[in-house]
C-alpha cells in the first residue's frame, strides 16, 4: 500500500505537469525517474496483451503491463488534473507573471537533470542537442492557424499530435494544437458542449461527440505508435535521444517566459516569440518574479531527490 501511495503521488505531480502549457508531464516523469518505465509499459500494449486478455489470464496481464504501478500512477495523474486545474486557472488569471516565473524555475532546473541521462556528452550529442533546440524554437516563430478544421481525418491527426506533449519532454501538445488551429475547437468547445446539460438534446451534441471520439482515437493511436518509437530509441540510441530531449526542453523556455508584452498578449494571430518582453526591475514585481524562479528551481531539486529516494518502484 505504501508503494502504491508513492506512485499515486508521482502521478499527481505528472498530472500537474500535463495541464501547464509549456511544461510537460513527461518532463516531471523524467525528474522522478519513472519516464523510461512508463514508456516501456505503454509499448507493451500489444498483440500479446490482447491474447492474454482473451485467455482470461489476468495474472499474466498484470505482470505484462506492471498493472499496479501503471494504475496507481494513472490514478495520480487524474487526481492531479482534476484537483489543480481550477487552482491553476485562478493563479494564471490573477498572478500570471508570478505563476510563469515559478514554472520557469522548474524548467531551468529540469534541463540539468535531463542532461544527466546522457552518459557521455561529445560532439554527436551536442549536435542532437542543437537539433532539438532548433526544432523547439522554430515552433515559436510559426504564426498560429486561425481557422478551425472539423474534418475527422484532420481531427484524428490532431489527436496524434496532441499526445506528443505527454510523451516527449519539452514539447507542448497544447501549443501544437494551437498552431494547427484546433485547440479551441477540440479542447474548449467540445468539452463545453459535452459537459453542459443544456446541450444534451441538441443536434450539435452528435457532431461534437464524433469530434471527441475521433480526437480520443488519435490519442490512443499516438500513444501506441510513439511509445514504441521512443522505446526503440531509448534502447538503441539512449544518449542521442536524451540529448535531443534536452534541446527540446531548453527551447521550450520561450513558451513559459514570464514577461509578456501586455499590448499584444491577447492577439491570437501572432506567434509566441513576438509576445515576449523583458523585466525592467523598476518595481518589486520583477524582483518577486525572479525570487519565484529560484523557488521553482529549488522545487525541482527537491522532486529529483524524492525520485532518487523512491526509485525502487
Amino acid at each position: 500500500m505504501k508503494l502504491i501511495l508513492k506512485n499515486i503521488s508521482k502521478g499527481i505531480l505528472i498530472g500537474i505537469g500535463n495541464i501547464i502549457p509549456g511544461l510537460s508531464g513527461s518532463t516531471i516523469a523524467l525528474i522522478l525517474g519513472v519516464y523510461e518505465k512508463l514508456i516501456m509499459i505503454l509499448a507493451k500494449f500489444d498483440v500479446t496483451l490482447i491474447k492474454l486478455i482473451f485467455q482470461l489470464n489476468f495474472k499474466a496481464v498484470r505482470q505484462h503491463i506492471s498493472f499496479f504501478f501503471l494504475s496507481s500512477v494513472t490514478i495520480g495523474i487524474i487526481i492531479g488534473v482534476i484537483a489543480l486545474a481550477h487552482v491553476l486557472n485562478y493563479l494564471f488569471h490573477y498572478f500570471e507573471t508570478y505563476t510563469w516565473s515559478y514554472f520557469l524555475g522548474i524548467m531551468i532546473a529540469s534541463i540539468f537533470y535531463v542532461k544527466n541521462y546522457t552518459t557521455k556528452w561529445e560532439k554527436k550529442e551536442s549536435m542532437y542537442f542543437m537539433f532539438g533546440l532548433i526544432i523547439s524554437i522554430t515552433l515559436f516563430f510559426i504564426n498560429p492557424n486561425m481557422e478551425e478544421n472539423k474534418n475527422l481525418l484532420f481531427v484524428f491527426l490532431c489527436g496524434i499530435i496532441g499526445i506528443i506533449g505527454m510523451l516527449i519532454p519539452g514539447l507542448s501538445g497544447s501549443y501544437l494544437l494551437v498552431l494547427l488551429g484546433n485547440y479551441e475547437l477540440l479542447i474548449s468547445e467540445t468539452l463545453h458542449h459535452l459537459t453542459q446539460p443544456m446541450y444534451y438534446n441538441n443536434k450539435e451534441t452528435y457532431i461534437y461527440l464524433k469530434l471527441f471520439i475521433t480526437f480520443l482515437l488519435g490519442h490512443i493511436f499516438g500513444i501506441l505508435l510513439f511509445s514504441r518509437i521512443l522505446k526503440w530509441l531509448l534502447k538503441n540510441y539512449k544518449n542521442s535521444t536524451f540529448a535531443t530531449l534536452t534541446g527540446f526542453i531548453t527551447g521550450s523556455l520561450l513558451w513559459i517566459w514570464p514577461w509578456k508584452n501586455q499590448d499584444i498578449i491577447n492577439e491570437k494571430s501572432i506567434n509566441v516569440f513576438q509576445k515576449l518582453s523583458y523585466p525592467s526591475f523598476n518595481n518589486m514585481a520583477d524582483i518577486y518574479a525572479v525570487l519565484l524562479i529560484i523557488i521553482g528551481a529549488i522545487t525541482i531539486i527537491s522532486l529529483e531527490k524524492l525520485g532518487k529516494k523512491y526509485d525502487n518502484v
